[in-house]
């Protein structure tokens, strides 16, 4: 697992790449960019909350996260999404976070 504090704004490139046993991150709630490849092949990683603050996703941020079936995106804040960014994955369900307050546990 992975939980973030509330003052990260940035994930950077490659930051949290190929960790193939994550299976929870609990993103900051000031979240403002991801970057490319961040997350890239996570194997594990079933569920994503990306908070209301997100603005901007780099190219195939979650790329090859098989596990993957659930994500909730704030549709409205989203400026620039890279191409490629959830790139075979197992999604199932996509819901909007339209600054909703989350809480998620592992």
């Amino acid at each position: 697992s992975v939980i973030m504090g509330d003052n990260v704004k940035r994930i950077e490139e490659f930051a949290i790449c190929e960790c193939y046993a994550l299976r929870f991150v609990r993103l900051s709630r000031t979240l403002e960019y991801i970057g490319e490849r961040a997350f890239c092949c996570c194997r594990s990683l079933e569920a994503l909350f990306l908070p209301s603050t997100a603005k901007s996703i780099g190219f195939d941020a979650f790329g090859h996260c098989r596990s993957m079936r659930f994500l909730i995106l704030p549709i409205d804040t989203i400026e620039i999404v890279g191409g490629a960014v959830f790139r075979d994955t197992g999604i199932q369900q996509i819901a909007e976070n339209a600054g909703v307050e989350y809480e998620m546990t592992p």
